[in-house]
This record gives structure tokens, sequence and C-alpha cells, in this order.
């Protein structure tokens, strides 16, 4: 019976439908993420041009920085009435004769914080920014004046004093005759960076100092204290921002406005040790929410080029269904035509076993396997003296005869046994995965029992059996032909026997 298609909807067809429609989520994901990853690479590549940026010119600035206190420094010590003075004795004498050039110089920079003479011995001579203090061994607090001292090399980088964090030119003073006189310092507040930076590159910007950094102050001031750090400058937006200081960079959403914080340089000491860093901030709401913007844009375009797909494609797959499940319809009656047609080839229309063609092939194909299986037997048997059935009760009865052993011996064999009519009133059994003696026993049972049955119209009849068990070296025909000179024997020794 064909079983009928009621649904035209479903069927193999969506399963495609649905695995294209898989398929384009999976390329829409896939266009997301590249969309995302190529942002990234734009947010990476707009630190990395920041950070980079503003270490450029911080090291331009340092080198401008340099040039300016060299030249002071080559003018001062080819200056006989200012190097005269450089000892303690004349401290006040020094201080009377900088003055006006001190005051000038802090006009033009501000930012100066620094101007320092210390003798060979690490003692302070003179300090032009707080000159009420002198005379003090800088030793175990300045570093940088130590090394200047033994070295009689110029060194410069970031380090706390008595007075306060700076960037500081030390370098070694000599006078006209080569005579060392000690060190001259200068020295300028972070705020000279920050604020060429923070104009130069619109940004905002704070200093963390490292809190151990911080202890030869004088005066200890309270700054606050981020990790292990201080900060001893900031802008006030960094107040009310949630900024992770471990990060290196990160994007903060407050107020409808997105900022870019970068920690793009860290400021070093004369020997290269990082003591402080310098954290950036950049407000990029307008960079931000363009590249959103077209993220959404491929989004949207994306999505709706994947919808408009799939809608066309259910359209023309909806249109097709019909003759599809008609033309498989097709193909069902005619594969379940080939069906009946191959059954009705093989077997039997009298007794509804299978025929010799089917025993043919069987046979053949189990001979190939033998290598691989477990044995296999085959019992050939036929009714004695059949004709004598058909021509004493008829031809109508003989086949209700043929039918009625047909049915025992089904019943006495397995489900996945094989009954085969080989022609006639003969017949052939397959016994898989039986061996020589168990198919034996089978046959002599299923001939005491034929034997003890009285069939219809009272009749009473003997089968003879003929046994075998398949090898490897067989062919077909041998096998035909021992199973024909065995039944001859059963046949020529009296009948209702079993050979094998």
């Amino acid at each position: 019976m064909i079983k009928a298609r009621v649904n035209p909807n479903s069927g193999w067809h969506w399963v495609y439908y649905w695995a294209i429609a898989l398929i384009g989520a999976g390329a829409l994901c896939f266009q997301l993420y590249v969309g995302v990853e190529q942002t990234e690479k734009r947010f990476d590549q707009k630190i990395q041009t920041l950070s980079e940026g503003v270490r450029g010119s911080f090291y331009d600035m340092e080198r401008h920085l340099k040039e300016s206190y060299n030249f002071l420094l080559l003018h001062y010590g080819q200056n006989p009435q200012l190097t005269e003075l450089v000892h303690p004795q004349n401290r006040q004498a020094l201080y009377d004769f900088l003055k006006p050039e001190y005051d000038a110089m802090r006009q033009l920079q501000p930012n100066l914080f620094v101007m320092h003479f210390i003798d060979p011995n690490n003692v302070t001579i003179l300090r032009m920014h707080r000159p009420e203090f002198a005379g003090d061994d800088l030793t175990e607090v300045r570093p940088i004046v130590v090394a200047v001292n033994q070295s009689r090399k110029q060194a410069s980088g970031f380090e706390t004093g008595r007075n306060g964090f700076a960037y500081r030119i030390t370098s070694p003073l000599f006078d006209a005759d080569k005579h060392y006189l000690g060190v001259l310092e200068f020295g300028v507040r972070p705020e000279y960076f920050i604020h060429r930076l923070n104009h130069q590159f619109a940004i905002k910007s704070q200093v963390l100092v490292k809190s151990e950094k911080l202890q030869p102050l004088e005066h200890k001031a309270t700054y606050p204290i981020v990790g292990d750090y201080s900060v001893v400058y900031t802008d006030p937006i960094f107040n009310h921002l949630p900024v992770d200081e471990n990060k290196v960079s990160q994007l903060i959403h407050r107020h409808d406005r997105t900022y870019l914080v970068v920690t793009g340089v860290h400021l070093g000491s004369f020997d290269g040790e990082p003591v402080a860093k310098f954290q950036m901030l950049e407000d990029i709401t307008d960079f931000y929410q363009t590249h959103l913007r077209n993220l959404w844009g491929q989004i949207i375009l994306g999505g709706s080029a994947l919808l408009v797909f799939l809608v066309l494609l259910y359209l023309i797959l909806r249109s097709y269904s019909r003759r599809l499940v008609a033309t498989l319809d097709e193909i069902d009656v005619l594969q379940h035509k080939n069906k009946v047609i191959k059954h009705a080839s093989e077997v039997d229309e009298l007794t509804k076993a299978y025929n010799r063609r089917y025993f043919n092939k069987q046979l053949y194909w189990l001979i190939q396997q033998l290598d691989r299986r477990e044995p296999v037997s085959i019992l050939f048997y036929d009714i004695d003296h059949f004709k004598k059935i058909n021509d004493t009760h008829g031809h109508l009865v003989g086949d209700e005869i043929l039918k009625g052993l047909t049915r025992f011996v089904r019943n006495h064999i397995r489900s996945d046994d094989d009954l085969i009519r080989w022609g006639g009133e003969e017949f052939a059994v397959i016994l898989r995965k039986v061996g020589l003696r168990e198919a034996v026993e089978k046959a002599e049972a299923l001939r005491l029992g034929v034997e003890q049955i009285t069939w219809t119209h009272d009749i009473k009849f003997t089968i003879s059996i003929s046994v075998v068990q398949l090898h490897a070296q067989h062919t077909p025909k041998d096998v035909q032909g021992q199973l024909d000179k065995l039944l001859y024997q059963a046949k020529q020794s009296g009948r209702n026997r079993v050979e094998h």
C-alpha cells in the first residue's frame, strides 16, 4: 500500500531551506564578527596612533628642554663671575647674581621648578627656588645627583626631590679652566608636558607616581592613592569616570559620551626605571558613534538581504513543492511496483515459499561470505511417492499437500531461515549459523514430524532429506550436485531418511 504525502509543505526540500537559513544566519553572524573585528582594529589603530603621537611629542619636548638648558649650562660655565661664586661661602652672592636671570626664566617658563647647585660631595650649595634651604646632604635621597657627581656626565629623568616631583636635567658644571665645580640641575614640573600634550592632541591627562618614589618629599602632600600609585596631577574629569588603572586602554561610556583612556607613556628615572605613568583621556563620542552606526548598518543591510532571500526561496520552494511531492509519489509507486515484481520473481505462487531463482542468488552470496560469517547448512527434501498422491487424489489435493507441508516446515524453522520450493514436490531450507550436526538434527525432527501427521483427506506421507554444510571452496553447482546425490541415496535406501 502506497503511503500518501498529505503535507506538501514538509519534506527534504524544507530541510534544505532551513539549512540555507541556518547558513545565512551563520554568514550574518560572521559578518557581525568581521564588523566587530574591524571596529576593534580601528580602535586599536586609534590607540596606537594616540600613544605613539604622545610618546613622540614627549620625547621631542625632552630634547628641546635639554637643548635649552644645555645652552644655559655652557653659558654659565664660561662666565667667570658665576663660577667663582659656586661655593657655600658665596651662597648669598651667587643668589643675588642669578636672581634677575632666574626670575626672567620663570616668567618665560612658569613650570621651571628647580635651579639647584650641588657641590661634588652631593651637598646643596644653593636652591634658587628655595634659597632658605641649603647645606643638606643629598646622597641618600637624590640618586641622579650622586650618579652625575660620580660619572661627571649629564643625566635626565623624573625624580622626587625634597620639594617635589619633577623632570630633572642634571649636569656636571665646569669652569673655563675645566675645574669641576659640582652639579647644576634644572627641573620642570610635569605640567610642562601635560599642558602641551593636552593642547596638541585635545586630550585630558593625569600623572600617577609610584607612591614609594615620593618618600624624599620634605613636606608630605596628601595625594589621592590608586593602587601602588599617587595621583600628583589630574584633570577633574577623571574624578567622575570609573577608570581601571590596571588596563592599558579602555572605553568608558558616561552620560551619553564615550571616552578612550590610554596609559600611553611611562615616565622613567635617569636610569630607565619607570617611576610614573601618564594617562590620557580623549572624548571619542563622534568617532565611536560613527563606527557603531556603520556596524549596525551592516547588520541591518545583511539581515534584510538574508530575509528577502529567504522569503523568495520560500515562495519558490512552495511553488515547486507540489510538483516535487507528485514526482516523489510517482517514484514510490514505481519502487513499489518494482518491489512487487521482484518479490513475484522470487516467490513461488502456490506455496508462497521462495523459488529456485532466489535460492540460486542466496547460495552464490552465502558462499562468497563464508569466510566472514557463521556456518551455513542446507536441507533438501521431497515428498516420497508424491506422484501416487496426485494420481490417487488429484492435483488439487496434491497442491493442498504442498501448501500444508510448507506451513508445517515454516512453523518449525527460525524466522531468519529461508524456505524454498525448488520445483514440484522438492524443497530446500537454508539454515544460517547452523553447522552440519545441528542441521542433521533439525532434518530428523522435520522428517519425524511429517511422518506422524495425518494430512488432508486422511493422507499420510513421508519425506527424504539430504543435508550439506557450505564451505568456501564450494561452487553453487557443487552444492546442488551434493544435495541431489545425497537425496538420491536416501531414495535408494528406502526413503523416509536423512542423508548427509
